[in-house]
């Protein structure tokens, strides 16, 4: 039943009935008012709750009876409840709350009837310890509020003190951890790619990394003077990779030999080089070792490097397989004649790229890149005189930079940005995969059908026995297969639909048939663009100066 005290009837066309009480010279009435539209009337049990809340004890229950009837053929009826009402007083009160954390505590004040008494400071206070609550009382906001003292007010009295949690345990290194590709650009308007500055050498018992320990974190107290105890910091191991030791003390990492310090999926490792001072030829074969590998002449076609470091070559990359879980380098470049492929963990620097297969985890930096294939896990900067990117594919999860995209031939050019290609790679793989499993499923299904008829039928020899039972084998082993390749399908696709903040800026033009992909919005380049940058805004690539 809602409470309209004093509200208009004409305020609304649907209302409760209610009432109200007034003390006149003969007495004490009891005024109700009818409801109006699909509003409830009024009931003696709400009159009658009403008088005990005012502590009236003498009144006349027949008079009530009668009005709350009568007033359902009336708008308004009043009746006489007592000409003698004596009501007794009822003192102030306080209403104590504890949230739910047990943190904080509040009061609300409940304002004597019948000029009851008004609460003392020691009173309230008494109340409040009788709660339980004991710690964090703040006296003088309870003396405001007993000054103010607004009725069905929350005065908050106590607050407990939160824990501060510890911190987790960090690495502070002692090194570059992680290297950024700034090739110089000279005063004629070409690019230095011999002064990179990306090797750091280390020497023997030289500290690498130092680990802060966690900390233990601070307790906290509630109202009810209990403890909150701290999330203690988590610890961490140090990366120790290869040619590396742990102190003594457990807080230090520590260079095992001279050499090349690289920081690489989340390990440190120390190198030593291997250096060919000649060409990689016949003479030198194909080169799989654990560190750096410098080479001070060509690579030649057909032949391959692999390197656990850093590879480094000043001359010409031909049509060969250079592959590092480093970094990259080449001084001049490669022309790779459709046939040479690099592959790096870290960065890719070459002066220039031609018809080659491309792949980064890192950043990718050249002069030109011509008609190749490109992936990079960072950002493809190709900057100098020519900053030239015609034909081909690149793709970089975050950003490609060029001065010029593309020709005035419309040389088919494709830039993708704002996803990883290694991750749009492996679940194109997965999706076709998924595909050609089911397919399998489906052709083994029915030669499993095929023979359990046959061995229905009493027709079944001991070679088709035998393909029975190999068949239901195979039928297991692609199941168990069909729902690796849905489960890791459904760890990639949420990360495909995350914020796609790639751009593609060229500081020179964009021809006309370049075509541009962010994220999951193309375009397709008609008319020449100079010094923008392109971002996907929604489902559209919008186009903007270049910054």
């Amino acid at each position: 039943m809602q409470n309209f005290e004093g509200l208009s009837p004409n305020l609304q066309e649907n209302y409760d009935g209610f009432f109200d009480f007034e003390m006149k010279e003969d007495g004490f009435y009891l005024i109700v008012f009818a409801p109006r539209g699909k509003g409830k009337f009024v009931t003696v049990e709400e009159v009658v709750k009403r008088l005990n809340q005012k502590n009236y004890k003498k009144f006349n229950l027949e008079a009530i009876k009668q009005a709350v009837d009568a007033v359902r053929s009336q708008e308004k009826i009043e009746v006489l409840l007592s000409s003698h009402i004596e009501a007794e007083p009822v003192n102030e009160q306080i209403l104590v709350e504890i949230s739910k954390d047990k943190m904080f505590a509040v009061i609300t004040f409940i304002p004597p009837v019948n000029n009851g008494a008004l609460l003392s400071y020691e009173d309230v206070l008494k109340q409040i310890e009788a709660k339980g609550v004991v710690f964090g009382i703040e006296k003088e906001e309870l003396k405001k509020a007993l000054d103010e003292r607004k009725p069905n007010y929350k005065y908050i009295i106590a607050q407990g003190i939160k824990p501060i949690n510890g911190e987790n345990a960090k690495l502070e290194f002692h090194f570059r951890e992680h290297k950024q590709i700034k090739p110089k650009i000279l005063e004629d308007g070409s690019v230095d790619f011999f002064n990179l500055d990306l090797i750091e050498n280390v020497s023997k018992g030289q500290t690498l990394i130092t680990l802060i320990p966690p900390t233990e974190g601070t307790p906290g107290k509630n109202v009810f003077g209990a403890e909150i105890p701290p999330i203690k910091g988590k610890n961490i191991k140090l990366p120790k990779g290869k040619n590396t030791e742990i102190s003594a003390d457990g807080t230090q990492l520590l260079a095992s030999i001279d050499g090349q310090v690289i920081y690489s999926n989340n390990v440190v490792n120390v190198y030593e080089t291997y250096e060919v001072p000649n060409n990689v030829d016949n003479a030198v074969g194909n080169i799989d070792f654990v560190g750096n590998v410098i080479v001070k002449g060509n690579v030649i076609t057909g032949f391959s490097i692999v390197a656990g470091g850093n590879v480094e070559v000043y001359g010409v990359v031909e049509g060969a397989r250079i592959e590092a879980q480093g970094d990259i380098i080449l001084h001049r470049g490669i022309q790779g004649m459709s046939k040479g492929y690099l592959c790096s963990m870290g960065n890719i620097v070459a002066k220039y790229i031609e018809n080659s297969t491309v792949e980064a985890a890192g950043d990718v930096s050249s002069e030109a890149i011509m008609h190749s294939q490109i992936k990079s896990g960072g950002t493809v900067k190709v900057e100098g005189k020519k900053g030239l990117i015609v034909g081909g594919v690149v793709r970089a999860r975050k950003q490609v930079d060029a001065k010029v995209i593309g020709s005035h031939m419309a040389t088919v050019t494709e830039i993708e940005v704002g996803i990883d290609p290694a991750l749009v790679e492996r679940y194109r793989y997965l999706k076709d995969e998924l595909g050609k499993t089911k397919k399998e499923i489906v052709k083994t299904d029915q030669v499993i059908e095929l023979l359990n008829k046959m061995k229905e039928a009493n027709k079944l020899t001991d070679a088709k026995r035998e393909m029975l039972q190999k068949s239901t084998r195979t039928k297991v082993f692609l199941n168990s297969r069909l729902n690796s390749i849905k489960g890791e399908i459904s760890e990639i696709e949420p990360q495909l639909e995350e914020k796609e903040d790639g751009k593609v800026r060229a500081y020179g033009t964009i021809h006309p048939g370049v075509k541009i992909t962010i994220g999951t919005a193309c375009m397709y380049v008609r008319e020449e663009l100079k010094y923008c940058t392109l971002y996907k805004d929604r489902a559209d690539i919008r186009t903007s100066s270049y910054d």
